[in-house]
Formats: structure tokens, C-alpha cells, sequence
């Protein structure tokens, strides 16, 4: 910062905690705007927080404090989905080559009964497991290729949420 006094170390904290008190259930309710549970709004907003103990002279600085701590906690929330997306990605990745895998040992069918519906399983199984074009699995179903995909990603979404469901039950 040219130019510019640097703020004591008192001045940063009374700036941090009267942001703290002043925007914290207001950035908590915009996280919320964007489909967070609250859990997940309040760590994104601790998280911005915690950028803001970091770069409090950033913060100090800048024209609009309110403004800057709202566009750390899109770029804090940008990344939380990334993440998500990369480990729902990396989760369908893991269990296609677990199905490749044990294919030979250990019929998937078996592997999964009962978590989601067989039929879905099925299909699941001949796109990711025995590798079926869309085009063919959409012909079998009476279905357009752009239906089909959809369905399958939409399935594959219901199989992670049940298998996260039932790891969870396992923990």
C-alpha cells in the first residue's frame, strides 16, 4: 500500500470484529441464496472470515468492505463446488472401476442390490460397467439419445447420493 499509513494491528482488529458483527448473519443468509444448507453457508462465511484475518490489510483498503467480503465468499463458495463437483466425479470414477474391476469376482448386481432400484441399477451397470453406447441403451429404453443421457445422469446422481447414504450409515 504506496502511500498509505499502514493500520495498526488494534485498527485491523476492531475493523475485523466490527465487519464480524455488522455482516456475518447477512453473507450467511446471501450463502443461503445460492441453495447452501446453513451448516454449509455459516463454514463458507467463517472460511471468508478467515481470508479476511489473512489479507486484513487488503480489507482495510478496500472501497467497499462489504463489498470485498462478498466477493471472497463467492470465490470461497466457487471453490467449495468445484470440490464437490471434482469428488462426485472422482466418486463415479472410483465405483465405474470398481464395478470394471470386479466384474469377473462379483456381479454388481449383487454388489448393490437394494440400493437403488434394480432397474436403475441395470441400467447403470450396461453404460458404466459393460461400457453399451448411449445410442444403443437409448434405442432399447424407446428413448431419444439426449433422454437417455439425462436419465443415466440422473441415475448415476441417485446412486451417489444412496451410496454416500449408506457409507454414512457405515461410519
Amino acid at each position: 500500500m504506496e502511500g498509505k499509513e499502514m493500520p495498526t494491528a488494534e485498527q485491523l482488529d476492531e475493523l475485523l470484529t466490527t465487519l464480524y458483527e455488522k455482516y456475518f448473519d447477512y453473507l450467511v443468509d446471501y450463502a443461503q441464496n445460492f441453495g447452501y444448507s446453513p451448516e454449509v453457508a455459516e463454514d463458507l462465511v467463517q472460511e471468508t472470515f478467515t481470508v479476511a484475518v489473512r489479507k486484513a490489510e487488503d480489507l482495510y483498503y478496500a472501497v467497499s468492505q462489504r463489498g470485498w467480503l462478498i466477493r471472497t465468499l463467492r470465490n470461497i463458495a466457487s471453490n467449495y463446488q468445484r470440490k464437490i463437483m471434482y469428488a462426485q466425479r472422482l466418486l463415479v470414477k472410483l465405483e465405474r472401476q470398481h464395478l470394471t474391476d470386479r466384474r469377473e469376482t462379483l456381479d454388481p448386481k449383487v454388489l448393490y442390490d437394494g440400493l437403488i432400484d434394480t432397474k436403475d441399477l441395470k441400467l447403470l451397470i450396461r453404460y458404466y460397467a459393460d461400457g453399451e453406447p448411449i445410442n444403443s441403451i437409448a434405442e432399447s429404453l424407446g428413448l431419444s439419445e439426449g433422454a437417455c443421457k439425462k436419465h443415466i445422469y440422473r441415475t448415476r446422481d441417485k446412486f451417489i447420493k444412496a451410496l454416500e447414504a449408506e457409507n454414512d450409515k457405515l461410519k
